[in-house]
């Protein structure tokens, strides 16, 4: 990408994203956001605290309760909190990485996300996972630590991240810092203890929301299964979801080991300095994003600022386009939903490729040194 890119120029490509999505956010259908709006007001009427997200984390209640804040309807205000959140990753991100990352991380919203930033609080999740990124890049551990739980409370990802802390410590210091993966697990509990004092029946239910979900239209076990088999859709879970007599979860399971087999490989790639920080973390995390169940198109907001902190191909690009193809697109054409399954598989495919392109030639260009802690290009 061409270095004539400044400061100026992300802000300008910022305003219009910004206006982009306050126009969809008064003319397209509520989605999400109406639902974190009755978490709110259940939330705020007494006994107060007494409803929790059944879904989501505990602290996202605190982001749901935002919007209540401005004085004008529930709809526009999240959306001016999640475009504040997005304005507040720039100007960070922009700080430590340039202008051009910040011009990438635009285009990679605006083709994969448009439809969707401002009815999804997953930006508040990706600015946490960015900023522990950046210390743990300073090497600043504790506030890293300290951010990837704030994320973790909010949007559960950020966790797959501590192993990558944990290695790249001690890769830098010599010692194993046992205690801040303790501290940060220690901190879940106590989050969820505290939703239990005034909810005990409300107590684990994101996590048994989560283990509970069929497998999701837009994920790689969906991909598979509709290429071996004829997948009946069904809604559950706020989703369109997908089975095959069976095989649709036997293909999940499958993944899922494959992701734990493929998460050991990076953390051993890592421990061995064959891969830095930022790198280990974008694999980790595209792997979750493919081996898991569920794959809604909002997860994208979550890889993006990684992506961007490196020249991107075009397997990547193409696999952001089709998710807004699969959704909303996909989801506003009457009788298209067939198809989208068919959709996301291709998409799915092209991510697939995409990593592996990064993988490739970050290879080929960074022989296998041990750590300074500065370099994170991938």
């Amino acid at each position: 990408m061409p270095q004539m890119w400044t400061k100026r120029h992300v802000w300008i490509a910022y305003l219009a994203f910004v206006a982009t999505e306050l126009w969809l956010s008064v003319h397209f259908p509520e989605a999400d956001v109406a639902e974190y709006h009755r978490y709110a007001v259940a939330a705020m009427t007494y006994p107060w605290f007494h409803h929790w997200p059944r879904e989501y984390p505990a602290l996202s209640l605190l982001i749901f309760l935002l919007p209540l804040l401005l004085p004008v309807g529930y709809r526009i205000a999240f959306a001016i909190w999640a475009l504040a959140a997005l304005g507040v990753m720039l100007w960070r991100g922009m700080s430590h990485h340039g202008p051009v990352w910040g011009i990438r991380l635009l285009g990679y919203l605006a083709v994969g996300t448009t439809g969707l930033f401002a009815q999804r609080y997953d930006i508040f999740a990706a600015l946490a996972a960015l900023l522990a990124i950046d210390y743990a890049l300073r090497q600043k551990w504790r506030l890293a630590w300290a951010f990837s739980v704030i994320g973790f409370l909010l949007k559960l990802f950020p966790a797959v991240f501590w192993p990558v802390f944990l290695i790249q410590e001690w890769r830098q210091t010599g010692r194993w810092h046992w205690d801040r993966l303790a501290y940060s697990v220690g901190t879940g509990l106590v989050v969820v203890g505290f939703q239990a004092l005034g909810a005990a029946h409300q107590a684990f239910t994101s996590y048994r929301y989560l283990l509970d979900r069929p497998v999701e239209i837009g994920s790689l076990a969906a991909s598979v299964t509709a290429m071996i088999a004829h997948p009946h859709l069904f809604y559950a879970f706020g989703s369109i979801d997908v089975e095959a007599h069976g095989l649709a979860h036997g293909v999940g399971v499958f993944l899922t080991v494959t992701g734990v087999v493929a998460w050991l490989a990076v953390f051993y790639q890592q421990y061995r300095g064959r891969l830095e920080l930022v790198p280990a973390v974008t694999y980790t995390l595209g792997i979750l994003l493919l081996t898991t169940k569920v794959f809604s198109a909002q997860y994208l907001i979550w890889l993006a600022p990684l992506l961007a902190m490196r020249r991107g191909n075009g397997f990547l690009v193409a696999s952001y386009a089709l998710t807004s193809v699969g959704y909303p697109i996909g989801y506003a054409i009457p009788g298209m939903m067939p198809w989208v399954v068919y959709i996301f598989a291709a998409r799915n495919l092209l991510l697939v490729a995409g990593l592996i392109a990064l993988a490739v030639v970050s290879r080929s260009s960074v022989p296998a040194a041990p750590s300074t802690g500065k370099e994170h290009s991938l």
